[in-house]
């Protein structure tokens, strides 16, 4: 079997992702470990405990002023390093095509952080929650997902 990899599947959620490697279209997966990745314990463990507060004295509001609560911060984060991987990678010849696989927000911060050139790699994509499928259950979603629709 060849190093080269046709498509580099990216199966991802707010906390770790797994990559898979297609060699030839429609063949057999390989799970890939240097793309398995999770989320800092550290990063994710503060989101939790500092989540902001109310005020019950005056109403309802949040005594912090981020733009997202801290664990939305901490999936963004991750997603973004995610992709700054798949970047590289593209960047360095590594994969032909990239399909994504991830619930709806995690997919929409992949795509919008993934460069232009990469995302013209994006053969499809799928909006699910896949990261404890096996390999074979992802090939076989992989099939369904590339026929086209009538």
């Amino acid at each position: 079997m060849t190093d080269r990899i046709e498509t580099l599947v990216i199966l991802a959620d707010g906390v770790q992702a797994r990559g898979l490697a297609e060699h030839r279209r429609h063949g057999p997966l390989a799970e890939l470990a240097s793309w398995s990745l999770k989320a800092d314990e550290h990063d994710r463990h503060w989101a939790r405990r500092h989540g902001g507060t109310v005020n019950d004295r005056m109403g309802y509001g949040r005594d912090n002023v981020l733009e997202a609560p801290p664990a939305e911060a901490a999936e963004k984060r991750f997603l973004e390093g995610v992709a700054e991987r798949i970047n590289r990678s593209a960047a360095a010849g590594e994969f032909e095509k990239l399909v994504l696989m991830a619930p709806p927000r995690a997919l929409g911060v992949l795509r919008h952080a993934l460069k232009p050139a990469v995302s013209r790699r994006i053969e499809v994509t799928d909006d699910h929650e896949r990261i404890k499928a096996s390999a074979e259950d992802v090939r076989l979603i992989l099939r369904d997902l590339r026929i086209p629709e009538r």
